[in-house]
C-alpha cells in the first residue's frame, strides 16, 4: 500500500485498472486490487456485492437531487461517499432492500434538530403538509435562522431537494410536498443554516 504525498479529495476514487484509491483518517492511499475469479465468491459475498451495489447507485440519485453537497461538507476524515456509505449502509438488508425508510439518512451535520418535529399532510392526498416543532429556549442569533429543507421519498425515488421557506424561529407552518412520480409516502425533514453550509441530521414521516 502506497501513501499518496498530497491529499487526493475527491478528484480520484475507487479502481482505476488494477489500483485503488482510498481515503483513511484523513489522509489518501493506493494499493493493488485484490484479484478475485467469479466463480471464488460466497454466496454471502455476492448478497455483499449487490447490496453495495444498491446503495451506491442510491448516491447516484442523490447527486440528481443536490444532497451530496451536504455529505462533504459533513464528511471530516472521508470523502462524502464514503462516510455517505459507512452511514447508511445499515439501512439496507443483504439482497439490497431498504429495511425501513426510517432508517435512512437523507442528511448529515453539527446543527440540531429542534425539539418534538411534528409533521403530517392537511387532508388526505393533500400534497400541504403542516409542521411544528419547539425550539431549545438558549438557542439565539443566527441559528432561528436555519430553514426547514425537505425531500419527498415514494418506492425507492426521492424528489429534489426543497427549501420550505420555513425558519426555525417559525415554530410551525405548512409548505406542499416536493414532487414525486408517484404519490409520497414519506418525507424527510432537516435544518440548514442560511448559507447552506452547516445542516442538521434527518428525520423521516410517514405521510
Amino acid at each position: 500500500m502506497a501513501k499518496m504525498k498530497r491529499n487526493i479529495g475527491e478528484l480520484v476514487s475507487g479502481k482505476i485498472g488494477n489500483v485503488v484509491f482510498f481515503e483513511l483518517n484523513g489522509e489518501s492511499y493506493a494499493r493493488a486490487a485484490p484479484v478475485r475469479k467469479k466463480n471464488s465468491w460466497t454466496a454471502e459475498q455476492l448478497l455483499h456485492r449487490q447490496r453495495f451495489a444498491l446503495v451506491s447507485n442510491l448516491w447516484k440519485q442523490f447527486k440528481a437531487a443536490k444532497l451530496t453537497p451536504i455529505w462533504t461538507l459533513g464528511a471530516e476524515k472521508m470523502n462524502g461517499y464514503a462516510y455517505f456509505m459507512k452511514a447508511n449502509m445499515p439501512a439496507f438488508a443483504m439482497d439490497g432492500s431498504l429495511i425501513d425508510p426510517n432508517m435512512l439518512q437523507l442528511s448529515t451535520g453539527k446543527l440540531h434538530l429542534p425539539l418534538h418535529l411534528k409533521a403530517e399532510r392537511t387532508a388526505t392526498n393533500s400534497i400541504t403538509v403542516t409542521v411544528s416543532w419547539q425550539n431549545d429556549p438558549h438557542l439565539k442569533g443566527v441559528r432561528l435562522q436555519d430553514e426547514l429543507m425537505a425531500v419527498s421519498y415514494a418506492n425507492g425515488q426521492y424528489s429534489q431537494l426543497k427549501g420550505t421557506g420555513l425558519i426555525r424561529n417559525a415554530l410551525h407552518g405548512s409548505f406542499e410536498l416536493p414532487e414525486t412520480r408517484i404519490p409520497a409516502t414519506h418525507i424527510y425533514l432537516f435544518l440548514a443554516s442560511a448559507d447552506k453550509k452547516d445542516y442538521t441530521g434527518s428525520v423521516c414521516f410517514e405521510v
